[in-house]
C-alpha cells in the first residue's frame, strides 16, 4: 500500500490502511499477555489527529538524514517525540513497542519497530521498561540515534533494499540483522564461536 500510495495522508484516511496495521500489532502480541491496544476506533483516530506531524516525518527516510544535530535532524527528532507521546495506540502504561512498531507501519523508511526480544537485548543486554512516554522516548531515541549511526557507517541507501521478504527497507534491513546476528549467536556454542573467531582471525 506504501508503494502503491507513496502518499502518507490517503494511507492514513483509508479504513483498510489502519485495520492492516491494527491486526498487524494483534500479530505481533500487541493485545496479549501485559500488552493492551486501544480499540480500533481510538487508535484510527489518534492517526488522523497527527497528520500534520507524519506528513512532515514521512518526507524523510533514515539515509537521507546527514545529522541528527542539524536543523533538519532536530525537526526529525521533534516531530518524532510528539508522536511516540502523544499517539493513542496502547492501553498498557509500556508504549515503546507498540508505537515504534505503529510508527515502521506508518514511516517504514525512518523508523526501525522496537521489540522486547532482540532489540533491548541487543542493545542494553536487558528489556528496558519504563512507565512514562517521556522516559521511553528516551530510550527509543538512543535506538533511532543507534541506526542512524549505522546507517551513516554502512552508507546504507535505497539501493541496498532488494524487497525480498522482510528487507523492504533501511530500519527492516537493520531490525532484520540484529534479529540474524541474535539467532545465529543463539544457535552456536561457546566454544564453536570461539573456533570462528580463531579462524577469521
Amino acid at each position: 500500500m506504501h508503494k502503491k500510495s507513496q502518499n502518507i495522508v490517503e494511507l492514513i484516511r483509508n479504513d483498510t490502511f489502519c485495520e492492516k496495521i491494527y491486526s498487524t500489532l494483534e500479530a505481533w502480541n500487541m493485545n496479549q499477555r501485559g500488552a493492551r491496544l486501544q480499540e480500533f476506533e481510538i487508535i484510527k483516530k489518534s492517526l488522523r489527529q497527527h497528520e500534520p506531524y507524519l506528513i512532515d516525518l514521512y518526507k524523510n527516510s533514515l539515509d537521507s538524514i546527514n545529522s541528527l544535530g542539524d536543523e533538519k535532524g532536530g525537526r526529525v527528532i521533534r516531530d518524532l517525540e510528539f508522536a511516540f507521546c502523544h499517539l493513542e495506540i496502547m492501553k498498557s502504561k509500556r508504549r515503546i513497542v507498540g508505537v515504534s512498531k505503529t510508527l515502521h507501519f506508518l514511516l517504514p523508511h525512518l523508523v526501525m519497530p522496537i521489540d522486547s526480544t532482540y532489540t533491548m537485548l541487543h542493545f542494553y543486554g536487558s528489556n528496558k521498561y519504563h512507565d512514562k512516554a517521556e522516559k521511553e522516548f528516551e530510550t527509543f531515541l538512543d535506538i533511532f540515534t543507534k541506526i542512524h549511526r549505522i546507517t551513516r557507517q554502512l552508507n546504507l541507501n535505497s539501493n541496498d533494499v532488494d524487497e525480498e521478504k522482510w528487507n523492504t527497507s533501511i530500519p527492516k534491513l537493520i531490525d532484520n540483522a540484529i534479529i540474524g546476528f541474535d539467532k545465529y549467536m543463539n544457535g552456536h556454542t561457546l566454544d564453536e564461536l570461539k573456533a570462528l573467531l580463531s579462524q577469521q582471525n
